[in-house]
């Protein structure tokens, strides 16, 4: 792997007048087909009218995942089935007609109208929040209940970077991982945006994590920004479970927060202790860099090894070895908005996100959108990719 790239130069912050009210057209980003970062393209769209419960939200930054990129590669189930079909009534999210899907589950910006039922938000507030895909887009309508406010001392780039991060971490170490105090945990990409979440969440709740990366330059970043904490440097698959071995300790763990999936997953697995668990929520080590979609040649020809050597679990060598193995989406969760609110209010409560901002490796301007893409597509980048909003950003292409 090569050092991370210098980030691009940021814009400038910008407010958003809202006596006007709220738009009736915003710009997007979406795709009548999902073959690939290409597939792109910048679209004028309507505004839909705003509910009771609904805040419109200017935006001034946008979070990137690797959800967005496995969604425009055509192998997310979600987001084919949103482009057949539309989004379904009450989704959580931004209503999208079927044969177009805008992606982006994260966004920060402007409160400039509320719902008549809505009392958390005003006109006015700063806000971040969450949505079922949609938020490749100047303007977001979003129920008030997906939404906090920005910290006071946060820029937007910064609050577009906390909720799906660190919902993620918090939803795989603590509900289906069992973290607690004096667990230890092993964290897979452990410099990106869900890694660095994992590991101050480990650390707010004193289980000892060790970090996983792929390059020096970013094993360096990671223990300046953890001091205290266990990194390796990761080599190639078939001598992972003897680098694990290695470790302090030989390398055993209560947890493992896993996005590479392949024999990373499976020495991974051998790693944990009696009643330990590995949660599962990605498989860059397959398909990170894949660049088509699901009817691209090359794309298949990238992804075949990785599909053939996908890591088989026997579930009955799981019952003698006391073990468990957990995978999850964050799609899920917007089918059950009380447990993912009240997952979202126990993560700002307890895992120690709002202590520091989010670590913001590389911000991008709205027309770049699909740059910014491909970089954090490269796998070379620390912490989190963001898009910022411009007032320019509803230029035409």
């Amino acid at each position: 792997e090569t050092s991370p790239s210098p980030p691009p130069m940021r814009l400038p912050a910008v407010s958003m007048l809202a006596a006007a009210g709220p738009p009736s057209h915003c710009t997007s980003w979406e795709a009548s087909s999902l073959t690939g970062i290409p597939s792109l393209e910048r679209r004028t769209t309507a505004v839909p009218p705003i509910s009771d419960t609904g805040v419109v939200i200017k935006v001034r930054a946008i979070g990137l995942n690797f959800a967005d990129i496995f969604c425009v590669l055509g192998v997310y189930e979600a987001a084919n089935k949103m482009l057949s079909d539309g989004s379904p009534p009450n989704s959580g999210g931004m209503a999208q007609p079927a044969g177009s899907f805008c992606p982006g589950l994260e966004f920060a910006g402007e409160a400039v109208a509320v719902g008549a039922a809505v009392t958390n938000i005003g006109v006015g507030d700063r806000v971040y929040g969450f949505t079922r895909f949609g938020a490749y887009r100047t303007v977001v309508v979003q129920d008030a209940a997906y939404l906090r406010r920005v910290p006071d001392s946060w820029s937007y780039a910064e609050a577009a970077a906390l909720v799906v991060t660190g919902l993620t971490a918090w939803h795989g170490l603590v509900e289906l991982g069992n973290v607690k105090r004096g667990r230890r945990v092993l964290i897979h990409s452990a410099a990106g945006g869900v890694g660095t979440a994992a590991m101050q969440i480990c650390t707010s709740l004193g289980a000892p994590p060790t970090g996983v990366v792929g390059a020096e330059s970013k094993a360096t970043w990671l223990q300046e920004r953890f001091p205290e904490a266990e990194v390796l440097v990761r080599g190639p698959e078939r001598g992972y479970a003897a680098q694990l071995a290695a470790l302090p300790g030989g390398g055993r763990f209560d947890c493992v927060l896993d996005s590479l999936g392949g024999k990373y997953f499976s020495a991974a697995l051998e790693s944990l202790d009696p009643m330990g668990r590995i949660v599962h929520f990605g498989a860059t080590a397959s398909y990170g860099g894949a660049k088509d979609g699901l009817f691209g040649l090359r794309k298949w020809l990238t992804l075949l090894p990785g599909y053939l050597s996908r890591p088989w679990v026997d579930p009955g060598q799981l019952t003698p070895t006391n073990r468990g193995v957990f995978g999850f989406n964050m799609i899920w969760l917007t089918d059950r908005v009380d447990l993912l609110t009240a997952e979202l209010d126990e993560m700002l409560d307890g895992g120690g996100l709002l202590a520091r901002p989010p670590a913001v490796g590389a911000v991008f301007p709205f027309a770049q959108l699909p740059d910014a893409l491909e970089l954090l597509n490269s796998g070379v980048t620390v912490g989190k990719v963001v898009v910022e909003v411009g007032d320019d950003a509803e230029a035409p292409p």
